[in-house]
């Protein structure tokens, strides 16, 4: 080792003296946190240029099951273990940041969120909190649920999953060391059986398989069959690994094999395949072969030894905390998009913060013993409890939607429930998971009026209400529903989601049973490819349909109306409440006047009716004008006409239905 290396070795482990006293610091694993946090950041602010760089949290996993386990086997062999000293580090360690970023979360939140967001700011502060966010975001997870870049801390369910391991894991090391009972059997039979899991619900149950901590743990315990190979007496790396003639360079080629399986993860991965799964191995497996290399193999002394990897490695856990949060207000700022020089002042913005945090938060925590020591982790407790505290009473209150004027709460409701119950979710309009088989009976409407069926996708679900309203009052028609998320109506089509085409084949089977007098097709087209439209019509005419209907779509936006409502309202020095019409050109969903997509869309439904005899019912005619595009029905009204970007609320619905009744033939009472 060199002389500048020797510094910065001795620089470093002087700063990280949890290590240097357990288990002797390795500033090469800084420099592998180093790679894991920077291949987070780049995956967030830059996600089509690296599409595999949230594997670096699998990096992070294993560093951290490694690096935990070797303090409690260290300290079990010295026969110096305690449970009150592992998690008082723990949370001298990990709770002087974390209350800060959630501190300013709630903070900033207050002066700049929506009512509802804030509300889900509360319960995600609480997750965070309590270190359960990982099962707040599972519970969440659904077709409606918001967007993810708008969840300021959508990164902690990472840290949730630690956490929990951090609890579970040393009680059962603890208590096999006691019993006698032989540690690497129980570290391997652990891990074989979170990563059986892991693999058997990837597909079936994706998303409890990638927030549940028994089916990611299996990356933990990696790391923690690293530490017992790595500790004591007890056990021996073999071969190579362990010393005698060969060792460095079989360390070298560990060393250079792990870092391309990282590398290969974070370029050729993509977060459409199945993951966590087999396909997790590789960066887990790229970490291990770096960690278990050891700090003399080359890549790990030279390319994650040096001073900027280390620096970097050493704020990795506050930058991990600050980055996230920054990018997701920022966005919310500016629905348009940010520009790439913006994001990079984002992740610039997030680094200085880190730095401050490290140095002037962090470390002062961590030092020190005795009573000292006691006393901080009971102030950081306290702080947390308050952070908690507040946080639910955030949520229970709904956000405080008295912050701003009554039209203005109306206009920015958020009614998730509501919503799902107005189009009849997982009855007969099929959620993500669900096929044919779980459409109800009361999908169809009983009686001898005329039937009308409605049949298509989640935009299509939006507009149920609408017509089910103008069945009730003109009593002109009975109603059908058959609609599937990401699943426009068409035979045949197959898309992202693989029950789509057996759930048409199946509302298209209820066409031919049930022979309604009007089929209405409807959905946010512009999202599909279109080439088996025509087609579909025909077969419907074809079974004796009377007349089809093409409803277009409605107009898209950048950002949800209601929060642009909101934005404009608080930006406002005066707080005059905005128009019901927002500037399309300016807001909707593309650049340059009318979103092309929609408008190609709006040409091709035309045309495809024209060629079809089918019936052609434009929605952005009856929202927009000259002046812009309704997100409300009038200046006095203050009843959103949008849940999202795109789907209309219950309110929406009525009035576009409403708009079109003549269009439709129906003449209300």
């Amino acid at each position: 080792m060199t002389v500048r290396e020797a510094q910065v070795s001795t620089s470093s482990a002087r700063i990280s003296g949890i290590h240097a006293r357990h288990i002797g610091y390795r500033p090469d694993i800084d420099g592998l946190r180093a790679v894991a946090v920077l291949s987070v950041l780049f995956f967030h602010a830059f996600p089509t240029m690296l599409r595999g760089g949230f594997v670096g949290v699998d990096v992070f996993f294993v560093i951290s099951g490694y690096l935990i386990s070797k303090v409690i086997l260290t300290t079990l062999e010295r026969e110096t273990f305690s449970l009150a000293d592992f998690y008082s580090r723990r949370i001298r360690r990990i709770f002087p940041a974390l209350v800060l970023v959630l501190g300013f979360s709630l903070a900033f939140g207050w002066n700049t969120m929506l009512a509802d967001d804030l509300a889900q700011l509360g319960k995600h502060v609480l997750g965070g909190a309590t270190f359960v966010s990982n099962f707040v975001l599972w519970n969440e997870a659904g077709y409606f649920d918001k967007a993810s870049e708008l969840k300021p801390l959508l990164h902690l369910w990472s840290l949730g999953i630690e956490e929990q391991f951090y609890v579970v894991w040393p009680l059962l090391l603890w208590a096999a060391w006691r019993l006698r009972i032989p540690l690497l059997p129980l570290v391997v039979a652990v891990g074989v059986a979170s990563f059986a899991l892991n693999v058997a619900g990837v597909r079936e149950h994706a998303t409890a398989t990638f927030y549940s901590p028994l089916s990611r743990g299996w990356e933990l315990v990696v790391g923690a069959l690293l530490a017992c190979f790595a500790s004591g007496a007890r056990f021996r790396l073999p071969g190579a690994l362990g010393g005698g003639h060969g060792a460095s360079i079989g360390r070298t080629i560990l060393s250079v094999v792990g870092l391309l399986l990282i590398v290969y993860a974070v370029f050729r991965i993509r977060d459409t395949l199945p993951f966590p799964g087999k396909w997790a191995l590789i960066p887990v497996l790229g970490a291990a072969l770096i960690i278990a290399a050891g700090p003399g193999a080359w890549v790990n002394r030279v390319l994650l030894g040096n001073r900027l990897m280390v620096s970097i490695g050493l704020i990795s856990f506050p930058l991990y905390l600050w980055h996230w949060p920054l990018l997701t207000f920022a966005r919310s700022a500016f629905p348009e998009g940010l520009a790439w020089p913006a994001r990079l002042a984002v992740l610039a913005v997030s680094a200085v913060l880190a730095t401050l945090t490290y140095l002037y938060i962090e470390r002062p925590f961590r030092s020190g013993s005795g009573s000292g020591a006691r006393v901080k982790v009971i102030g950081l407790c306290a702080s947390m409890c308050v952070a908690g505290v507040l946080a639910g009473v955030m949520f229970k209150s709904g956000g405080f939607p008295s912050r701003y004027p009554e039209i203005i709460q109306r206009a920015t409701e958020y009614d998730l429930d509501g919503y799902r119950a107005s189009l009849r979710n997982r009855v007969c309009f099929m959620d993500l998971g669900q096929d044919a088989s779980q459409f109800a009976p009361e999908c169809v409407d009983g009686g001898d009026k005329p039937l009308w069926m409605l049949w298509g996708d989640s935009g299509a679900a939006a507009v149920y209400w609408g017509f089910r309203e103008l069945s009730n009052r003109s009593s002109a028609f009975r109603l059908a529903q058959f609609t599937t998320s990401s699943c426009p109506p068409i035979v045949d089509f197959e898309g992202k989601n693989p029950d789509c085409k057996g759930n048409n084949r199946r509302a298209f089977e209820k066409v031919r049973e049930l022979v309604p007098d009007t089929v209405i097709l409807a959905g946010i087209w512009e999202s599909y490819d279109k080439a088996l439209l025509p087609a579909t019509i025909r077969q419907i005419k074809d079974a004796g349909v009377r007349r089809v209907i093409l409803l277009g779509p409605a107009p898209a936006w950048k950002d949800t109306p209601s929060r642009i409502a909101f934005n404009l309202w608080s930006n406002d020095p005066l707080h005059r409440v905005p128009s019901e019409r927002l500037d399309y050109a300016k807001y909707g969903l593309s650049e340059g006047g009318q979103d092309n997509q929609t408008d190609a869309a709006e040409q091709y439904l035309r045309d495809v009716a024209q060629q079809t005899g089918a019936v052609y019912i434009s929605v952005i005619q009856k929202m927009c004008n000259d002046e812009g595009c309704l997100m409300r029905e009038s200046a006095s009204s203050g009843d959103a006409f949008y849940l999202d970007i795109v789907h209309l609320t219950p309110r929406g619905s009525d009035f576009v239905v409403r708009s079109i009744a003549r269009e439709l033939g129906v003449e209300e009472r």
